[in-house]
């Protein structure tokens, strides 16, 4: 069987893929992973094979218009062309699907997995007559967007000989536990999470010694890349370490530099020099200026960090949660995102997660929660519920057979 996965170029999103992606090969099974330029690096690096599709979007561009406002933030503007999460994905689906419909015919794919908002799949799919399965990273906030994907898909679809289309796929591989997932009505293969974010050197192992409880601090890849003056890692590390908490903070080697800026956690941001509101201060030795008691570790896969921790902190990704409930911790999420946001929302339904916003947050404010979900029992009872399911569920290498069992039914389909 020939596997194309496909997402565009955002490397979060090609991680949730890597698992299922190497599982496939692993099976015997060939593999591609088609994405926009910008992406390339990333997949050679995840040892996967790569096909180029489209061009570059200013993705970080887009998504800077999406960050929840903080005080003295400008009004957002609205200019009558529609919700612009759907313009942005759009104009990925744009780019990419001419060039995913070619690469299907000329490969001679058998199968289309598609990150769950690369609508360039189930489009270039529809168009080619080969099964299309959607691979979830995390609660399916497009379930929200039902009414109106279809027909934001059509004229694209039209263009290229396709009839209607659906964005959801004929089946989704879904690794988010099941309360903290948003219902749908197409058909579920539930699949392990496995965490990955990027290559991997040795295992960091923390210190063997405790005194006092752990915290993890991970600021993913996407706050970074869209603002740096909103990269608040370092500052909520030092804020914990200080409040007496040992701190493992969780960074990449693009970010390492950052951390010597030090924002305000009132503003969530950084006070820059006139004209340079999208530059860091200076590079200095950043680790330096941080409490003796944060440890900080440079490009280490996030389930290590998150070893031997007791409480996880974050801006509300799907990977650093999914991780996180993956180790069984309590989390507090700060949200930066609207995206942020609904994630974070499903995980304190669970109970096993607690949200302070961006805006006017403290040091106090962050031992406060902190401490709470320490002493009280609930979070850490949730967090070790939901660890259980997602442990009991099929493995990527078991999802990968049962991809190859589908396969016929849904061509025939």
């Amino acid at each position: 069987m020939r596997v194309l996965f496909t997402t565009w170029a955002w490397p979060s999103h090609l991680y949730a893929l890597v698992p299922l992606a190497r599982a496939c090969r692993a099976a015997g099974h060939e593999v591609i992973v088609a994405s926009e330029p910008g992406l390339t690096r990333d997949v050679l690096r995840a040892d996967l094979p790569s096909a180029v599709v489209g061009t570059d979007v200013d993705t970080a561009g887009m998504v800077h218009e999406f960050l929840l406002p903080l005080p003295g933030d400008p009004a957002p503007v609205r200019d009558g062309k529609g919700p612009r999460v759907l313009r942005m994905l759009m104009a990925h689906a744009e780019t990419m699907t001419p060039g995913l419909v070619e690469l299907i015919r000329d490969w001679r794919a058998d199968l289309v997995v598609y990150d769950q908002v690369t609508l360039a799949g189930p489009v270039a799919a529809a168009v080619t007559g080969v099964p299309a399965v959607r691979q979830l990273y995390g609660v399916d906030l497009l379930q929200r967007a039902r009414a109106v994907l279809p027909d934001a898909l059509a004229p694209l679809a039209d263009r290229l000989g396709a009839g209607p289309v659906d964005p959801y796929g004929t089946v989704s591989v879904d690794p988010v536990p099941t309360g903290m997932q948003l219902p749908g009505e197409h058909r579920v293969l539930q699949m392990r999470h496995l965490p990955y974010n990027g290559p991997e050197a040795a295992p960091w192992r923390p210190p063997a010694t405790r005194g006092r409880p752990r915290v993890c601090v991970s600021w993913g890849h996407t706050i970074a890349k869209v603002d740096p003056s909103r990269f608040v890692a370092g500052r909520i590390a030092a804020a914990l370490a200080e409040a007496g908490f040992d701190v493992v903070l969780a960074v990449s080697a693009a970010q390492r530099d950052l951390l010597a800026a030090r924002p305000d956690l009132r503003t969530g941001r950084w006070d820059p020099p006139a004209g340079r509101r999208d530059q860091p201060p200076g590079r200095r030795e950043a680790e330096g200026s941080l409490p003796e008691n944060v440890r900080v570790v440079v490009d280490t896969p996030l389930r290590d960090a998150l070893r031997d921790c007791d409480v996880f902190v974050g801006h509300g990704g799907a990977g650093g949660i999914l991780a996180a409930l993956a180790q069984g911790l309590p989390m507090l999420l700060v949200p930066q995102l609207p995206d942020h946001a609904g994630h974070s929302g499903r995980a304190v339904a669970t109970g096993a997660a607690s949200v302070l916003g961006a805006a006017g947050l403290t040091p106090e404010d962050l031992r406060d929660e902190v401490t709470r979900l320490l002493d009280a029992p609930e979070p850490g009872l949730a967090a070790a519920e939901l660890c259980e399911e997602m442990a009991a569920r099929p493995a990527p290498a078991e999802v990968a057979g049962a991809l190859t069992e589908l396969t016929p039914s849904l061509a025939r389909g």
